[in-house]
């Protein structure tokens, strides 16, 4: 990232104050690092890279706010190394939240795996806030608009990221926010692509939608749009037959003809609890 601008604007758009516990994907040199630290943050960084690892590390060998971790984020375990680095913090009484943050400058090629393995964890990051290919970040930002590029990851976001309602006089706002675009010639070397930076703000349990099994409803989800063309009735006869499929989607007005991209992620829960068979 050759504009540190930028990296200003991630840490703004998670509001990384001081004692917040950050988790960073990918520091390659440091640049977002060092600002990261310099607003007070104590960060768990995760470098593939056994070269960019060992040169974060030596840029920052003066302070005790970073760790690095030499691993690949999409293999290892976040959850645990998490859970320690928040335990060792806490014992030390720097941390002032119970949450986390992740705030990172992803490769794009990685951008749907981390979106997938970060999200379901709203019991330990309050928000997630990550600099994305600029397609990628408008597709999950327009999540809750049913076009012909809807996909399976959009009912993902949905489902783990909030909606925040406001008041009666003002519209609706839903996260994942897209918060600023990033030109291909901030970065070196310049990629074919823009970049944008996107916000999550990740539910808890709780507030997730009621399902009888996550991992039932996903696999229903992604079966439906494997055939994207097709009409559900069809797409889910492993599940079910057509005619129950039919009349499960009729009791709450929707047509029998309905194909997945037509579907919010209510309905789908809704047909979910009505069809699925453990």
């Amino acid at each position: 990232m050759l504009n540190n601008e930028i990296n200003e604007q991630l840490a703004s758009a998670a509001n990384v104050e001081e004692g917040d516990v950050v988790l960073e994907i990918g520091p390659g040199t440091g640049s977002l690092t060092n600002v990261l630290i310099n607003s007070g943050a104590i960060v768990l960084a995760i470098e593939k890279d056994p070269h960019m690892a060992a040169i974060v590390s030596e840029r920052f060998a003066s302070t005790d706010r970073l760790k690095v971790l030499k691993e690949d984020c999409v293999k290892c375990h976040i959850r645990s190394h998490m859970l320690s680095f928040l335990g060792s913090i806490k014992s030390l009484n720097h941390s002032k939240s119970r949450y986390a943050k992740v705030v990172s400058n992803i490769p794009f090629n990685i951008s749907t795996d981390v979106v997938e393995l970060l999200l379901p964890m709203g019991d330990i990051f309050s928000e997630v806030v990550l600099l994305l290919q600029e397609e990628t970040a408008v597709r999950l930002v327009e999540s809750s608009l049913r076009t012909s590029d809807y996909r399976p990851i959009n009912f993902f976001v949905n489902f783990y990221s909030a909606i925040k309602m406001q008041s009666v006089e003002e519209p609706s706002k839903s996260d994942p926010e897209y918060k600023l675009k990033v030109p291909r010639t901030y970065f070196f070397p310049q990629p074919n692509v823009d970049a944008a930076v996107v916000t999550f703000k990740l539910k808890q349990a709780a507030e997730y939608p009621q399902v009888s099994s996550i991992k039932s409803f996903f696999s229903m989800v992604n079966s439906a749009f494997n055939g994207k063309r097709k009409m559900l009735r069809r797409s889910l006869q492993h599940i079910c037959t057509s005619l129950e499929i039919e009349q499960a989607l009729g009791r709450f007005g929707l047509p029998a003809t309905s194909r997945p991209e037509e579907l919010a992620l209510d309905d789908f829960v809704k047909l979910h609890n009505l069809i699925a068979k453990e």
